[in-house]
C-alpha cells in the first residue's frame, strides 16, 4: 500500500510528539523527586514511579519539551527540544541553626522549654539524623550549653568532617524530680515525632554537666534501651539517688544492655568523689566506659574547652550509615 510524502510527514510529527510528552512525563516525576528532597530515596522514587500515569508533572517541564512538535513550530535543529530536568542545588551551609519549642509534657503539665540545634541543610536535605539531649546544670537554663559553644563546635567538627551533623536537644531543668519519667515520656517522642530523627539507641545519647550529669546517668542507666550513649560531665549525682543508680546498673548488667558511658572532671572540682564512684560502679559491672580528670574547676570555663572532646564522644559511631553501623561496646558481665 503506498503512503503519500505528505501523509508519512504527518505521522512521522505524530510519533515525535508522543516521544516527546513521553519524555515530558519522566522529566516531571525526576523533578518532583528532587524538589522533595529526596534524591536516592528507594522510598521516594518508589512512591514516584507509583503515581498514576495523569500526574501532572513540574510547571514548564513538558510544555518546553513539546512545544515545537504540538503547535507544528519545528525546534531550530529540527528536533524536539530535550526535557529540562531539574537538579538538586548542593546545600552550602556552614552554620547550624538553634530555635526555642515548648514542648508540651502531661506529665509535668507545664511545656519543657528547649532550645534545638538543628546541623547545617537540615531544611533541604530530606534526611534522618542522630539526636544528642544535653541538660544543663544547677540554676542555669536550657541555654547554657548554646552559651559554652556546642553550636558553634558542632559546626565546625561538621564541617570537617570529624563527626557526622546531628540534632542537639537543649531541655529545661526546673528542678522537677518528675522530669524522671517525662524525658521519656514526653520530650523523646515529640522530637522524633516533630523532627527527622534517627530514632534508635544506637542513634540517640544523653549527657549533663554538674546536675544535668546526675541527671544523664540517672537516665541512662534507668533507660537503657534509650540511649546508647552517656556522658556525665562534673556529674553531681543526687543525694538519695545512690541505692537507685545501684540498682539500674545491676538491672543493666542482668538484661545485658548499658550503654557506652564518658565520665570526666577537674582536678580541682569538689565534686571528685561523685565522679570517683560512678567510676567504681561501672568498673564493677564491666560496663564500657571512659574516666578522664583533667586540669580545671567545677566552672564553665572547663566544660567549654573540652566541648569537641564531649562531642567526638556522643558522634563516635555515627559517620556511618545506619545500616553498617558498628554495634555498640559489649561489656563483659559479671552475672551470668
Amino acid at each position: 500500500m503506498m503512503i503519500s510524502w505528505r501523509r508519512a510527514g504527518y505521522l512521522w510529527l505524530a510519533g515525535l510528539a508522543l516521544a516527546a510528552a513521553g519524555c515530558g512525563a519522566a522529566g516531571g516525576t525526576q523533578a518532583v523527586v528532587h524538589a522533595a528532597g529526596a534524591t536516592g530515596s528507594p522510598a521516594a522514587v518508589t512512591a514516584a514511579l507509583a503515581a498514576p500515569s495523569g500526574t501532572p508533572s513540574a510547571p514548564g517541564t513538558t510544555a518546553s519539551a513539546t512545544a515545537g512538535v504540538l503547535d507544528g513550530t519545528p525546534a531550530a535543529s529540527g528536533m524536539p527540544t530535550p526535557a529540562v530536568t531539574a537538579t538538586a542545588t548542593p546545600c552550602t551551609e556552614t552554620k547550624g541553626a538553634f530555635s526555642s519549642v515548648a514542648v508540651p509534657s502531661a506529665m509535668l503539665r507545664y511545656p519543657i522549654d528547649t532550645r534545638i540545634y538543628l546541623p547545617p541543610c537540615y531544611a533541604s536535605s530530606g534526611k534522618a539524623y542522630p539526636v544528642l539531649y544535653l541538660i544543663h546544670g544547677l540554676n542555669f537554663t536550657q541555654d547554657q550549653w548554646e552559651r559554652l559553644g556546642v553550636g558553634t563546635t558542632a559546626d565546625k567538627l561538621i564541617a570537617a568532617g570529624e563527626i557526622a551533623p546531628l540534632i542537639i536537644v537543649l531541655p529545661r531543668d526546673r528542678k522537677d524530680v518528675r522530669l524522671d519519667p517525662a524525658f521519656v515520656t514526653d520530650l523523646v517522642p515529640y522530637i522524633d515525632m516533630h523532627y527527622r530523627t534517627l530514632a534508635t539507641r544506637a542513634y540517640r545519647a544523653i549527657g549533663g554537666l554538674s546536675r544535668g550529669g546526675g541527671w544523664s546517668i540517672h537516665l541512662g542507666l534507668r533507660y537503657p534501651e534509650m540511649f546508647g550513649r552517656v556522658g556525665a560531665h562534673s556529674p553531681a549525682v543526687f543525694f538519695g539517688d545512690e541505692n537507685n543508680l545501684l540498682q539500674y546498673a545491676r538491672t543493666d548488667a542482668k538484661i545485658k544492655l548499658a550503654p557506652v558511658v564518658y565520665l570526666d572532671i577537674g582536678d580541682n572540682d569538689a565534686q571528685r568523689q561523685s565522679a570517683a564512684w560512678l567510676d567504681q560502679v561501672f568498673t564493677w559491672f564491666n560496663f564500657p566506659h571512659t574516666y578522664k580528670v583533667q586540669s580545671g574547676g567545677h566552672t564553665e570555663s572547663y566544660w567549654s574547652a573540652h566541648i569537641a572532646d564531649y562531642l567526638h564522644f556522643y558522634a563516635a559511631d555515627w559517620l556511618l550509615p545506619e545500616a553498617t553501623a558498628p554495634p555498640l561496646p559489649t561489656p563483659t558481665w559479671p552475672y551470668e
